[in-house]
């Protein structure tokens, strides 16, 4: 049996989720699907040869004609289909379809851009939950914007993490020029669009901030 991506239900609680990674798999294939080509034709410039180079990977006719006409081919074979491991059961997108609603439903790049950056943000905390890094105020400041992209995308303090007799947070949170206080409740994390100036950040600080975290712990450099 299969579903189509963007025919689920909308008001299902993870369906934003599921669409992102969607999105996310499409893009990450678009890319791999470019660069097979490019990297193909750079190794067989001779169009004969890149032609028969083509061929030897047996690929269905149509994907053939997709790579010789539009130097791609992720419409055709690399679109996501999250299938059930008893393979009886595809959760597919059509991406004409998918980039239609991409863009009435949700506005297009930035609601969904900024729920990646959640997702990065996310992920990048459980990198380092391992790795046992001594505490400090870098430290500090990540565990608070990881907290914030997990409580959709807005700052969120725990009482146990506020001094009661100051009102602020009870360790230091602070990156170069940003620190975090108990002020920022509720604020987002991530400015929404371009006119959004009260929020805390934008997608350039944090790609700026994950560059710069191992500059703080030098361990990291060689870390797998």
């Amino acid at each position: 049996m299969e579903y189509l991506i963007h025919k689920l239900d909308k008001d299902n609680f993870f369906y934003p989720s599921v669409a992102t990674l969607a999105y996310a798999q499409f893009g990450i294939n678009e890319l791999f699907a470019r660069g097979f080509f490019l990297q193909q034709q750079t190794k067989y410039p001779d169009p004969t040869e890149f032609i028969k180079s083509i061929k030897s990977y047996q690929f269905p006719d149509e994907v053939e004609e997709q790579i010789f006409q539009t130097q791609t081919f992720t419409p055709l074979i690399f679109v996501p289909g999250f299938m059930t491991k008893d393979k009886g059961t595809t959760y597919r997108m059509i991406p004409n379809s998918s980039a239609i609603q991409f863009v009435q439903i949700w506005r297009g790049l930035t609601d969904k851009n900024i729920e990646l950056t959640h997702m990065t943000i996310i992920s990048g905390w459980e990198k380092i939950m391992s790795k046992k890094l001594t505490n400090s105020p870098i430290l500090q400041f990540f565990r608070h914007i990881r907290n914030a992209a997990a409580h959709n995308g807005k700052f969120y303090f725990d009482k146990k993490v506020i001094n009661k007799s100051t009102g602020e947070l009870k360790e230091h949170a602070e990156w170069k020029t940003f620190t975090i206080k108990s002020s920022l409740q509720d604020l987002n994390l991530i400015a929404r669009d371009k006119n959004d100036i009260e929020s805390f950040w934008d997608q350039g600080d944090l790609v700026e901030f994950l560059l710069d975290f191992e500059n703080h712990y030098p361990e990291l450099k060689h870390s797998t």
